[in-house]
């Protein structure tokens, strides 16, 4: 597989076919998609390349993005703290895109997958510089394969491309490796030891060779009933029956704006959700 091209972009085709995440492959669309390796390692040093290098692959089609991992392992068993969802980075082995979609630098999204196919997404502002811009409080639903196989393991990503808002020009992006049994993190883009290597700051950047389908009306609902019912037997009075039902809402309106709303909300079984304000001038 090649290198990565000079000023790090990664260009993307429209998949020809059907792409079905097996851990294989075999379709057409990844035969002819642009292959990059060639990762650095940034952590515990910047100055030598991993000992298990990784490559990748990507291409989309109406509904979906789809992304390719290669992780070469020339270890044993991988090394995992737990099959959670949203798992810690630090202490599993995997591998995951981190996305700029808005080409701003600032926000994005990630995805990261085990080699035991077990998931982790979330948010990014601030471009990424620090530990506390990363926020698994998101979730969204998408789809993933992974098969091992003597000496390498295959990933394969399937990400609804109306979880994700976008626009339809450059975006930027980077791909990590965890190696837990080296001790080395290893990315596409060479990060200075003192850096995140997931921080937009040392970014390449995926040039659409076909245009991206235009972002659709994204309306997420989600309903909930409630039912009660009461008797006083001491008093004999009639059998008190309650009910409750109502909705909470969120309208993608633009790349950049949302619309909640609610209808008769139900106190007592709602959330807690973090909110993230970006008042940055990124």
């Amino acid at each position: 597989m090649a290198q990565h091209p000079v000023g790090h972009e990664h260009r993307v085709k429209r998949a020809t076919d059907k792409i079905e995440p097996d851990g294989q492959m075999l379709e057409e669309s990844w035969i002819t998609a642009q292959a990059a390796t060639g990762f650095f390692m940034s952590k515990p040093y910047d100055s030598l390349p991993p000992v298990n290098q990784t490559s990748f692959r990507i291409t989309f089609d109406d509904d979906f993005l789809y992304v390719a991992f290669e992780c070469r392992d020339d270890g044993g068993a991988p090394i995992v703290q737990s099959l959670r969802r949203d798992f810690d980075f630090q202490g599993n082995d995997n591998v995951g895109i981190y996305l700029d979609p808005y080409n701003d630098y600032t926000n994005g999204f990630y995805f990261n997958i085990t080699p035991y196919n077990v998931q982790r997404e979330g948010l990014m502002v601030n471009g990424g510089g620090t530990t506390e811009d990363y926020s698994s409080f998101w979730d969204n639903k998408w789809y993933s394969f992974v098969k091992r196989y003597d000496g390498y393991w295959i990933a394969e990503l399937a990400i609804p491309l109306k979880s994700i808002r976008y626009n339809l020009q450059e975006w930027h992006f980077n791909v990590l490796r965890n190696d837990v049994e080296r001790n080395q993190i290893s990315s596409w883009i060479a990060t200075p030891v003192q850096y995140l290597p997931a921080s937009f700051a040392w970014s390449g950047k995926i040039v659409w060779e076909d245009p991206l389908p235009k972002p659709g009306l994204n309306i997420s609902v989600i309903p909930y009933v409630a039912g009660s019912v009461a008797k006083d037997n001491e008093s004999n009075l009639p059998v008190n029956k309650n009910a409750e039902f109502g909705f909470d809402a969120k309208v993608g309106l633009t790349a950049s704006l949302n619309l909640d709303l609610t209808f008769n909300p139900d106190f007592s079984q709602v959330e807690v959700d973090q909110q993230v304000i970006n008042l940055t001038r990124l």
